[in-house]
């Protein structure tokens, strides 16, 4: 079930009124449902409102409890729900949901074992009044407590009121795929699925974090921390949960410590790489097969490279006969377009094909709207091209839409793979096996050399002396137009020794950026994305393989190549080229969005200068004029002041 849930723990009854406005900036995030329960006096009651569902009024019983009309006199609690209804589509679904009146959960995901969960459930005698995922998941956490999240595979983050214990528990899944802020003053604490919820807070007041913009334009990496752009905002960190007294008197989010529940299984013992292919296969399949369940239509996301592409044949390989969905992103510009390749799989798996091709003069008119729905800046406008997927997938009526995230982290898919791979197999002087790929994964010999050259490099020159130079390039670009030196990110993260390193900096860092942005794009539409690459039983397997093994014969992912034989066209398991989610964002830039960059840029040097110099309009403009490469730096930068004054924050 995608949704919003918002919540309030506070004495203050200005505070608890600022629920329903909280739940109604949620409103695109579940436009099926509105519901709400609060702790007045020590009773729980269910509200409703003017947007709850007839149906789940009259299903409820809520018909004398209106939200809007109810004094929130004497109440410590109030959490909030607003409703996508994927999973049983009767009102018996409404949230805040209780079996028993002492425990009462909101949820935004979804459990994709919740029958195999139930049926275990059963054995052991619980009885339930639905067919909701959210009951099993009330239900397991009623009989494993805490322990119940373990169980879980799927997305989630949820939000348990415990009353015998007087707890709220706040839980987010193995790798953050659902959001789940937090804010924080003296006497009250909120949570919401969106940062933006806390504009509806009386004492809303934000102010930038300066370290996380650093990060941001620097290192082009947001979401790695538990902190966020907002200075006054934490995210619960993903595989974490949190239990909260809502009887204690002051709340500070730093006093409430967020406990790890999951970790990546880099210990895996051994599998053999030649006997890993069919159960790596059979376990994709059966992740793809848990996605596809759904009391809507779905779809899939088809950009033509090997991940999504492999979820499509997966699809055609599980439903033989069902029609098959996707979208595809296309480009006017053939060296930013993967069309053709898209086609070759829409044409092997006999899928019904729907393409869109962002428009850079409708960029220039739904920017402050997409990045309100993002929250924060944004790194590149290829979150432009994600979100008018997800705009064609509503349209489509297509509520579910599976998507390949996850793969390249996983399975070493990015270009950055290849120091750590180099540096790696030097360290264990595996020279003979490391050259023979090298040729394979680089084109011509003189490329493979000059790549041997630099892992000798990397590991003849110590950490420290790789860290000084690395800060002294930093500096020399960000000289004369920035002028902050908060960060977020330690030097000790910025190195990685072998691949296996790099494959957890990326699913701690770069990953949850990309399933924000995905979440956030998906979610304005009200349309429910899922990630079949992040079910957790591939991890023990993946992180099991040695680096030889990842890049095997030359080739990146390996293993899912080699799984997709029979499932997809030889030219797209066989491709090399990698393009990744790109839009023709230097050739926007110079035509139909020069006047886009050149406002911020210069807009946000004039308001925010002691941050930002005017400097950086200047070296636009010779980009404009063909004396500078463009620089994504120039994107961040446009984002970033969008965000500033969408949001109203302040340095």
């Amino acid at each position: 079930m995608m949704c919003g849930i918002a919540g309030i723990i506070s004495r203050d009854s200005a505070s608890l009124e600022s629920l329903l406005p909280m739940s109604r900036l949620l409103r695109h995030r579940g436009p099926d449902d509105e519901g709400f329960m609060v702790l007045q006096r020590g009773q729980a009651l269910a509200l409703s409102s003017a947007e709850s569902h007839p149906s789940s009024i009259a299903c409820h019983s809520l018909k004398d409890c209106k939200i809007e009309n109810f004094s929130f006199e004497g109440v410590e609690v109030g959490i909030a729900h607003r409703r996508l209804s994927i999973i049983d589509l009767s009102p018996n679904g409404h949230q805040p949901m209780s079996r028993d009146g002492k425990t009462w959960i909101t949820y935004n995901g979804e459990a994709y074992n919740y029958l195999e969960i139930r049926k275990e459930l059963e054995a052991e005698g619980v009885s339930f009044a639905t067919d909701s995922d959210t009951e099993v998941v009330l239900a397991a956490y009623e009989r494993w407590g805490v322990e119940s999240f373990s169980r879980l595979n799927g997305m989630w983050a949820m939000a348990i009121l415990d009353l015998n214990s007087r707890k709220i528990i706040l839980s987010r899944d193995r790798f953050g795929i659902k959001p789940l802020y937090l804010y924080a003053e003296e006497q009250s604490l909120s949570f919401a699925s969106e940062i933006k919820a806390f504009k509806a807070l009386p004492n809303w007041n934000p102010r930038a974090n300066e370290g996380a913009i650093h990060d941001f334009l620097f290192n082009s990496l947001s979401d790695h921390t538990e902190k966020t752009f907002f200075k006054e905002v934490n995210q619960l960190l993903p595989g974490h949960f949190m239990s909260i007294d809502i009887d204690q008197s002051v709340y500070s989010l730093q006093a409430i410590k967020q406990k790890c529940w999951y970790d990546l299984p880099i210990d895996s013992p051994k599998v053999p790489y030649e006997k890993g292919f069919d159960p790596f296969k059979a376990l994709f399949l059966d992740s793809v097969r848990l996605r596809m369940r759904s009391d809507v239509q779905l779809g899939s996301c088809l950009s033509g490279g090997l991940d999504s592409s492999s979820i499509v044949g997966a699809m055609r390989e599980l439903s033989a006969e069902s029609p098959i969905s996707t979208i595809t992103s296309c480009s006017i510009h053939k060296e930013f377009d993967e069309s053709f390749f898209a086609d070759q799989v829409a044409d092997f798996t006999n899928a019904q094909s729907a393409k869109v091709f962002p428009d850079p003069n409708a960029l220039s008119e739904k920017i402050d709207e997409i990045v309100w729905h993002q929250d924060e800046p944004f790194g590149s406008a290829s979150i432009y091209a994600q979100w008018c997927v997800f705009e064609k997938a509503r349209e489509m009526e297509i509520p579910v839409m599976l998507d390949g995230q996850g793969a390249d982290e996983t399975h070493c898919g990015y270009n950055s793979f290849l120091r750590p791979y180099v540096s790696g197999q030097l360290r264990m002087c595996n020279f003979l096996s490391l050259w023979r790929n090298l040729k394979l994964l680089r084109p011509t010999t003189r490329k493979a050399a000059g790549s041997f050259l630099r892992g000798l490099l990397d590991l003849a020159t110590p950490t420290p002396l790789s860290n000084h130079f690395s800060s002294r390039k930093e500096e020399r670009r960000m000289k004369g137009w920035y002028f902050g030196r908060e960060r977020l990110l330690s030097s000790s993260m910025e190195r990685q020794k072998n691949l296996r390193d790099h494959s957890v900096y990326m699913m701690n860092t770069g990953m949850r950026m990309l399933l924000h942005w995905e979440d956030r794009n998906s979610m304005a539409h009200s349309v429910e994305s899922r990630v079949p690459f992040l079910d957790y039983r591939l991890m023990p397997l993946l992180f099991s393989l040695s680096d030889a093994e990842r890049v095997e014969g030359g080739w990146s992912k390996s293993i899912i190549r080699k799984s997709m034989f029979g499932l997809l066209p030889d030219d797209v398991i066989h491709r090399q080229d990698k393009m990744g989610f790109v839009t023709p964002e230097s050739i926007w830039a110079k035509n139909e969005c020069r006047d886009l960059y050149l406002k911020d840029l210069r807009e946000l040097s004039e308001c925010w200068g002691g941050l930002i110099g005017p400097e950086i309009a200047e070296s636009f403009e010779g980009f404009l004029r063909g004396e500078k490469k463009y620089d994504s730096i120039y994107w961040k930068i446009l984002c970033l002041n969008r965000w500033r004054k969408i949001f109203g924050v302040k340095l």
